[in-house]
């Protein structure tokens, strides 16, 4: 090959196009993980169990807080009036009742509502006592599909923890 060939084979026969190729992929993998981390830092629904340490030492009495309304023979039910229009609240109503299926009235009724692709915005509500084991509370689900409700329910020295899910439409 003479010198005059060598000079006029161009910039990309010449193989001197592999370092800006090199460095153009760098810099997309860059742009690529920088572009990544802005929209992960940048979301809001990302979330933190609370106070997840003190639960995980807590646990055992947790799980036997979960366990006490089945050895007391309660049983809860849970229902959701259905919404009139959109972004209206809903009444919740929870009907606890004993073995011999006798109204547990006087207890006190706390609510916890999650939805689990917006684990951020919980929901804690104490639910009021109207009688005939019946609790009650207006209630602000809104978003479609499966909600995690956590109760803890205490009567007469006795507490519980019931863990239930509904689907809203």
């Amino acid at each position: 090959m003479t010198e005059s060939q060598s000079t006029t084979g161009g910039f990309f026969k010449r193989g001197k196009h592999w370092p800006f190729v090199i460095v153009g992929m760098l810099l997309f993998h860059a742009t690529l993980i920088l572009g990544t981390i802005a929209v992960v830092s940048a979301r809001h629904d990302l979330y933190v169990e609370p106070d997840y340490y003190a639960k995980a030492i807590d646990w055992d009495n947790q799980r036997e807080m979960r366990e006490m309304a089945d050895k007391m023979g309660w049983t809860i039910d849970i229902a959701l009036s259905p919404a009139d229009q959109a972004q209206a609240p809903r009444s919740m109503l929870v009907s606890i009742t004993d073995r011999n299926n006798q109204p547990i009235d006087g207890a006190l009724v706390e609510l916890e509502a999650v939805h689990p692709a917006h684990a951020n915005n919980r929901i804690n509500l104490v639910l009021v006592g109207g009688g005939e084991g019946h609790y009650q509370k207006t209630i602000a689900i809104n978003e479609p599909g499966f909600w995690k409700l956590n109760l803890s329910i205490r009567h007469q020295g006795i507490e519980a923890i019931v863990m239930r899910e509904i689907k809203v439409n």
